[in-house]
């Protein structure tokens, strides 16, 4: 690997860098700044181990340098303190809470199992009082994707045929966000139904490039799922007057907190099933994954033990990053 690092840091640096990839991130705007790291730290004493002074001389002299509120710099450098954690090395520093990241503040809708029963039962006879061809076929099943999978709508949109591999019960998302490639394992009933709606769509795009195609077999609009989301939840007669409005975007944050609240009813260890949540998602960074605890209602059994082990994290998000 020609990561071009100098200091005698470069063979933890390259080894964190190699773990990133091995899960499918590029992490390609981190390198950079584990890259300023490693000058920063050959030019200051040149240590072989990751220790305070370094990291947080780096950062002050990255903080001064800055013009902009953006610190997105700060997440691969915590990261990698905590990467050399887990790999045995206690010594490493983690930069502390003097630096953090813009809290994210997100407009997100919390629905409820109620709603999205609603929704898609008026989502099923809704797409067929229109004569539009596939669209009976499509969004039915573009929004349960979105639902049982927790995918970003871009993804979603994004998604080829030749990614999809339903006899083995996978999809390939390639090049996401923080360009993170990962593959995702469907349940056995959201299996048999993609199915049964490829050999439908097939009919009415014989050679289509995308998996949920739009009207006219090309790939499907962000406008088209966003208005259709609305319609549908509207005709359902749900509610939207409250100061968040439902999105097609709010079925990712209902993914992520329906399996946070599953885990802890079965009395799973939710801390230790976080980096496969993570993972799932296509986060980063395990600080975004977090985020999705300050969501949770404080009816949640564990609330108040996860958010008290995880205060220096939960805040650390970037805003596009959920």
């Amino acid at each position: 690997m020609n990561t071009d690092f100098i200091s005698a840091l470069a063979p933890q640096l390259e080894s964190f860098l190699e773990f990133k990839h091995s899960i499918g991130i590029q992490y390609k705007s981190a390198s950079c700044h584990l890259r300023n790291l490693d000058e920063y730290n050959f030019s200051n004493g040149n240590s072989s181990s990751l220790n305070k002074e370094t990291v947080e001389g780096w950062a002050a002299a990255k903080s001064c340098k800055s013009t902009t509120p953006n610190r997105s710099w700060i997440s691969p450098i915590r990261e990698f303190g905590r990467y050399l954690h887990s790999i045995g090395v206690p010594d490493a520093y983690v930069l502390g809470d003097k630096y953090r990241i813009q809290s994210y503040h997100a407009e997100v809708y919390l629905m409820s199992e109620a709603e999205i029963l609603a929704f898609f039962k008026e989502c099923d006879s809704y797409v067929l009082r229109k004569n539009y061809l596939g669209r009976a076929y499509v969004l039915p099943a573009l929004y349960r994707f979105l639902y049982c999978c927790g995918v970003r709508c871009g993804e979603a949109r994004h998604l080829r045929c030749e990614n999809v591999h339903l006899d083995n019960g996978f999809v390939d998302i390639l090049q996401s966000k923080a360009h993170c490639d990962r593959r995702l394992y469907l349940s056995e009933e959201l299996t048999d139904y993609l199915k049964k709606y490829d050999c439908a769509i097939n009919a009415c795009f014989p050679s289509r490039e995308y998996f949920f195609p739009g009207g006219k077999g090309g790939m499907c609009s962000s406008t088209s799922l966003t208005v259709n989301f609305k319609s549908i939840w509207d005709a359902a007669g749900l509610k939207r007057d409250g100061k968040v409005k439902p999105r097609a975007y709010d079925f990712r944050h209902h993914f992520a907190c329906a399996n946070i609240l599953k885990w802890s009813k079965e009395e799973t260890d939710v801390h230790a099933m976080f980096p496969y949540l993570m993972r799932y998602m296509g986060h980063s960074s395990l600080e975004s994954t977090y985020y999705y605890i300050h969501l949770i209602p404080d009816f949640f059994p564990q609330y108040s033990i996860l958010t008290s082990s995880m205060e220096s994290l939960i805040p650390e998000v970037e805003d596009d990053e959920v």
